[in-house]
């Protein structure tokens, strides 16, 4: 779902200061550390504790030229439809995203800064089936203080949904069939970055043995069908 870019330079630049988005990313498909930029990212709420209410994304942005030596200003708007980007924003203010702010301050001395929005999840369909998600287009609007850098930085792509999606690593020979349920009881014993590092089928063995244990221990229901989550399959009751 997120693509990667490739920055192009359009003419040369002058001493003015320019900003632009750069989001880096850990390769799906690389073991070791291997970064890729995307121009787009998902933000899955359905990994957070069902009490929390809204998560704050963090964008990371980035300065071309010297480091500032004040801090300066920047706008950030919601784009109906991406100009660079391909996509529209179906997101609504205050109900998927708290509004942004009327403008932002990039820090000084530094090549880097975060812009920060708060995502909501309550209207959010929990569904894996359904697999819904929300579309929030952002562009970066130039200003006295800052230019626009690189063309392929000026907007990000956030999609953000509230069901709890299988992860690229997850291998249906050792864990059987995907179900949110059973990928939460996997998170009670390790984490996120410990099984998408490291060879489901030979070395995590001891865990795939516990979720069977655990799903034996316990009745975990499927909220869609009312069944019983079984480790290779749902269960009537």
């Amino acid at each position: 779902m997120a693509t990667s870019c490739t920055k192009e330079i359009e003419g040369s630049y002058t001493d003015d200061s320019r900003i632009y988005f750069e989001y880096l990313f850990q390769d799906p498909n690389y073991y070791g550390t291997r970064l890729i930029i995307r121009d787009s990212l998902i933000v899955s709420l359905g990994k957070l504790d069902k009490e929390i209410e809204s998560y704050e994304v963090k964008i990371p942005l980035k300065l071309l030229g010297l480091p500032l030596t004040t801090e300066r200003q920047y706008k950030v708007h919601v784009l109906e439809a991406g100009t660079v980007l391909k996509g529209k924003t179906t997101a609504q203010e205050n109900i998927h995203y708290l509004p942004l702010k009327e403008s932002y301050q990039f820090r000084k001395d530094e090549w880097t800064d975060t812009l920060k929005v708060t995502v909501l999840r309550s209207a959010l369909n929990t569904s894996f089936t359904a697999k819904e998600s929300k579309t929030l287009m952002l562009g970066l609007e130039e200003t006295a203080d800052l230019k626009l850098g690189m063309r392929d930085g000026w907007e990000i792509k956030m999609s953000i949904n509230n069901f709890l999606e299988k992860p690229s690593w997850w291998r249906e020979g050792g864990l059987g069939y995907y179900h949110p349920e059973k990928y939460r009881i996997l998170l009670l014993f390790e984490t996120e970055e410990f099984y998408a590092s490291v060879d489901i089928l030979n070395n995590a063995k001891r865990y795939i043995a516990a979720m069977k244990s655990y799903l034996e221990d316990h009745v975990v229901i499927d909220e869609e069908t009312g069944k019983r989550v079984g480790f290779d399959s749902l269960i009537d009751l």
